[in-house]
């Protein structure tokens, strides 16, 4: 027997929290988001959505407003210091079709916004949620200034890889900070530098790294890897310094370089490795960031938040209670989000440490594996997001789309 209407409470207003929202109101459940800011506002820099994310975009009717603010991404190229061409994939190994969609997280978090304002879900801001309590079989989420919210049939926290949650409902959660993070701008495209409709990358060994991505007709963001240690917000930027290395690195993205670092307007970002015991415990599920949090490495962030939203609204409408449903989502997303979680963990040190060494057996076996058609398609279908493990992967459809 299907379930009927829920109160659903969501914690968190990002990407995949304002598209569970929208889907799970649109099913008829009573959902009520609750944000910590007073005015939801997005965090990060500009991001690449696959195939993947882009199929879960169409479903919620804002792939075309998508489509209009974001650019065309066709491939990835990355090279090192030498401008030897190290990494070469096109989605068009895939299917004639195939494209990624670069976008200011920003506009994508307008998008999300506009639609969840238009469903049926409510929206209360400025409650810092820092503590869940069960009632039963049902869950209360309470905020800084022990205020209840709920009682809940089910909690979807979605509160970001530095969720304040995640270790109260699972104390043996990990989620350490990545070594690396970086520095990012966005920056006018007066190059045309976004006409070559790729992600770039540049490389020096495994401790520079650089890369731009178009993410408006006439917009591109800029990333300058750092250690984490530096990102600290109190800690002053050598832009003096890390524009005459950028410069040195990629002597033909100088227009770029030039403009961003006479710009100064940087934000810092870093990341977590998030491993959680389970995704759910009880009424209380962990999606997007809160749940998987990777590296930038494999550009999966986004779009795995945006599939656990809808992989939940599915399950949800399959279910005939609410445990059925949390078996449901486990199985649906349990493979994908751990590989990719594994993947970008193993993969990261290649591109950001202090082991310059490990950038030799990287540079070998990835220019290898894009010299082989089998190796450019297996590469490129972990880039466009269609791997479920380290054996198994889905396909795009006829028209060159992910089927949800």
């Amino acid at each position: 027997m299907a379930l009927g209407s829920l109160e659903i409470g969501i914690v968190g207003c990002g990407i995949a929290g304002q598209a569970a929202a929208s889907f799970l109101a649109d099913a008829g459940h009573v959902v009520t988001v609750l944000e910590r800011f007073e005015q939801p506002h997005p965090v990060g820099a500009g991001l690449l959505l696959q195939p993947t994310g882009l199929s879960v975009l169409r479903a919620l009717a804002l792939e075309p407003d998508a489509l209009a603010t974001g650019a065309r991404i066709d491939g990835l190229v990355g090279e090192n210091q030498w401008g030897v061409r190290v990494i070469d994939l096109a989605y068009g190994d895939l299917h004639p079709a195939a494209f990624g969609l670069g976008i200011r997280r920003s506009d994508l978090f307008d998008l999300l916004n506009r639609r969840l304002l238009g469903s049926a879900a409510r929206r209360v801001t400025g409650v810092e949620i820092v503590d869940v309590e069960r009632d039963g079989a049902r869950a209360v989420a309470v905020d800084r200034k022990a205020r209840r919210h709920g009682p809940f049939d089910l909690l979807v926290v979605a509160d970001g890889a530095h969720s304040a949650l995640r270790q109260r409902v699972f104390p043996r959660a990990r989620a350490p900070l990545y070594p690396w993070g970086c520095i990012w701008t966005t920056l006018p495209d007066t190059q045309a530098f976004g006409a070559i409709r790729l992600l770039r990358q540049r490389f020096a060994g495994t401790s520079s790294m650089m890369g731009v991505l178009p993410v408006a007709p006439d917009r591109l963001t800029m990333f300058w890897s750092l250690p984490t240690p530096t990102l600290e917000a109190d800690q002053p930027l050598d832009l003096d310094a890390m524009r005459h290395e950028a410069l040195a690195l990629w002597p033909d993205a100088a227009p770029i370089i030039e403009r961003a670092f006479d710009t100064g307007d940087f934000a810092r970002a870093t990341y977590r490795h998030v491993s959680l015991p389970g995704w759910n415990d009880g009424p209380v599920l962990f999606v997007g960031d809160a749940a998987h949090g990777t590296s930038p490495q494999l550009g999966q962030g986004a779009n795995l938040g945006l599939l656990d939203a809808h992989a939940l609204a599915r399950s949800l409408a399959e279910a005939g209670d609410v445990p059925q449903a949390m078996e449901r989502f486990a199985a649906r997303r349990g493979p994908t989000n751990r590989f990719y979680g594994t993947a970008s963990h193993l993969l990261t040190p290649f591109f950001q440490s202090h082991h310059d060494l490990l950038a030799i057996p990287r540079d070998l076996v990835l220019q290898h594996a894009c010299r082989t058609a089998i190796g450019r398609r297996l590469m490129t279908g972990a880039l466009a997001g269609l791997r479920r493990g380290w054996r198994s992967a889905e396909t795009l459809d006829a028209d060159g789309r992910y089927p949800l």
